[in-house]
C-alpha cells in the first residue's frame, strides 16, 4: 500500500487568507499575540491571518504607525 505525503489543498493557505504586517517604525517591535511574544525587527513583515487586526495590541500598533499592512 504506498501513502501519499502530499497535504490535501484545504489544509493551505490560499493568497487571499492571509495578509503582511511590516515593521516602518524605527525600533524592533515585540507583538504579544494570543500564541506567544513575536520580534518583529524593524524593516521586516511577517505573514499572518486577517483575524490579527481583531487584536487590539495590534490596532494600538497600526494607529501609531509602527506596523503597515501589506497585501500579498
Amino acid at each position: 500500500m504506498r501513502l501519499s505525503l502530499r497535504k490535501p489543498p484545504e489544509d493551505t493557505w490560499e493568497v487571499q487568507t492571509y495578509l503582511w504586517l511590516e515593521n516602518i517604525s524605527d525600533e524592533h517591535l515585540m507583538l504579544h499575540l494570543k500564541s506567544g511574544d513575536l520580534r518583529l525587527d524593524k524593516g521586516r513583515r511577517y505573514r499572518f491571518r486577517p483575524d490579527i487586526l481583531e487584536d487590539p495590541h495590534i490596532q494600538a500598533l497600526l494607529d501609531a504607525r509602527k506596523l503597515a499592512i501589506r497585501e500579498a
